[in-house]
């Protein structure tokens, strides 16, 4: 299959990228910097100015993933930042979508990334593709997020690809917290009881091509772990992954204090389920954070 990659050049790309190159897919990386790309992606994925993307390169694709964002736990969110993260998303998407009308031969499928973020804060409350909007920025951004890929509907199928905290060496929140808690040891971020929706890098690599795959699957799908687990739980599994203590809990107000609104990352509670996936037969590798930590143990 000939698939199109936007944002091929993040920590979620680059796995993903490497995840279909080693499966025999034709990976096409649309990307703003091809010397940057190049050295990241290596010479094995070939590579698609941004600029170009309307002349006809989507034409006849298999797939189309879109990853393109700018990082929502890369500082304070500002009124600035809060402009950047939506134009970061939105135009892309938007752009996009464009290039797929004008196709004579659309992609067979747009998988565009969301977050369960669209969710809000929802305490213990089980979450699937059924459930509601929540409240809140990061909502109302997901939200805005899907309904552009919506856009390409009268096109092809669409899948918005619900990600919850992505769990893999290398990158993501695993690679923020890892310096601090395996020299330091690890705190609790507010109560510890909400609920952390997260998957491993290498299920979504496995989910992303299975959805490809899966015709009759379009619309909201969760990508997460069978198993959320509280903030509490993650944190004492990755401090007794690096043989440290957990000391204390740091309140909510003290995170608000220090990180603003972003704060909200780490203390809302988003308890989804991957109802979609698992309705589909979708093998998980790492349903549980115990298996995660275990095959990261065993392949450090």
């Amino acid at each position: 299959m000939r698939i199109h990659v936007v944002g091929a050049t993040g920590f979620l790309g680059r796995a993903v990228v490497e995840h279909l190159v080693g499966q025999g897919e034709d990976v096409v990386a649309i990307v703003r910097d091809l010397g940057k790309a190049g050295t990241l992606l290596g010479s094995t994925v070939r590579l698609v100015d941004w600029i170009v993307l309307d002349r006809g390169v989507l034409e006849g694709s298999d797939a189309v993933i879109n990853f393109a964002g700018a990082s929502i736990a890369s500082g304070r969110w500002t009124s600035h930042r809060k402009r950047e993260l939506r134009s970061s998303r939105i135009e892309p998407t938007q752009r996009i979508v464009e290039a797929i009308a004008r196709c004579n031969k659309p992609p067979r499928v747009l998988l565009n990334a969301s977050a369960v973020g669209y969710y809000g804060h929802r305490g213990d409350e089980i979450l699937t593709e059924r459930s509601s909007k929540g409240d809140g920025f990061l909502a109302d951004l997901c939200a805005e997020w899907e309904a552009a890929a919506c856009q390409a509907e009268p096109y092809c199928r669409v899948v918005r690809m619900r990600l919850g905290v992505v769990l893999g060496q290398g990158g993501g929140m695993l690679a923020q917290l890892a310096p601090i808690v395996s020299r330091l040891g690890a705190v609790i971020p507010g109560t510890g009881k909400q609920w952390l929706s997260w998957i491993s890098l290498t299920d979504v690599c496995r989910a992303i091509g299975w959805l490809i795959e899966q015709e009759r699957v379009g619309g909201a799908v969760n990508l997460v772990a069978p198993e959320p687990v509280t903030m509490e739980t993650f944190m004492q599994a990755l401090a007794e992954f690096y043989h440290r203590p957990v000391w204390f809990r740091v309140p909510e107000v003290v995170l608000r204090l220090a990180l603003g609104q972003m704060s909200t990352t780490l203390t809302d509670s988003t308890r989804a389920i991957p109802a979609c996936l698992q309705q589909g037969g979708f093998d998980f590798h790492h349903g549980r954070i115990s298996e995660f930590f275990a095959h990261i143990r065993t392949s450090s």
